[in-house]
């Protein structure tokens, strides 16, 4: 029991991080730098839906294959922060926290947005694989690829897949620094994940 309240605890606490990061530092600048994060605002910049719901559409069908395959307690544990990130992002008010850095330069501005919003993102996708689940986006089709295909790092399947996410964004936002920003967030996402994984931290 004591495992199992820890392990809803930090789950929590990853949801928060995830709402806290994409309202206070991606939705305002447009960053999407991959990840469930990434791939909702890109949808949701296209087919003009609230990023709160574009997350659910694109999380419930990987959580049925992800329960299928890797099982009923890793389903159990995405369902719940794959409904709890959703909801906090509702909760949470949606803030343009770096917006004054932009009286400095707007390159600034979403450098922090993307170095802040990163490590958030990135910790809260190592604290859920740390507690045997996933955010619900492009982390559980890497757990998936990587049931397959065993020998793959999930880092470098995680950084495929966002990579092409990044891509996206820059095409849709037509602009370069979106792109450039985005990846550079891609970047510290990874590294957060690897050193919070890796250490097992919360674990």
């Amino acid at each position: 029991m004591k495992t199992i309240i820890k392990d809803y605890f930090w789950i929590t606490v990853a949801a928060i991080m995830t709402a806290v990061a994409v309202n206070f530092f991606f939705s305002s600048t447009g960053l999407a730098p991959g990840g469930i994060t990434g791939l909702s605002i890109v949808c949701s910049s296209i087919l003009h839906v609230e990023v709160s719901t574009m997350s659910l559409c694109i999380s419930i069908p990987l959580l049925i294959l992800s329960t299928i395959v890797l099982g009923k307690s890793f389903g159990i544990k995405t369902l719940y922060i794959t409904l709890t990130s959703p909801l906090f992002m509702k909760i949470i008010p949606t803030i343009a926290v770096t917006a004054p850095l932009q009286q400095i330069h707007p390159i600034v501005e979403l450098i922090v947005a993307g170095a802040i919003g990163g490590i958030l993102v990135g910790g809260a996708i190592g604290i859920a694989l740390n507690h045997d689940c996933a955010t619900g986006g492009t982390d559980v089709i890497a757990l998936l690829i990587q049931h397959v295909f065993q020998f793959l790092k999930l880092s470098v399947i995680l950084f495929v897949l966002d990579g092409s996410v990044v891509i996206a964004s820059g095409i849709i936002t037509n602009s370069i620094f979106i792109s450039i920003f985005s990846f550079l967030s891609l970047m510290v996402i990874i590294q957060t994940i690897r050193i919070v994984t890796e250490r097992k931290w919360t674990a």
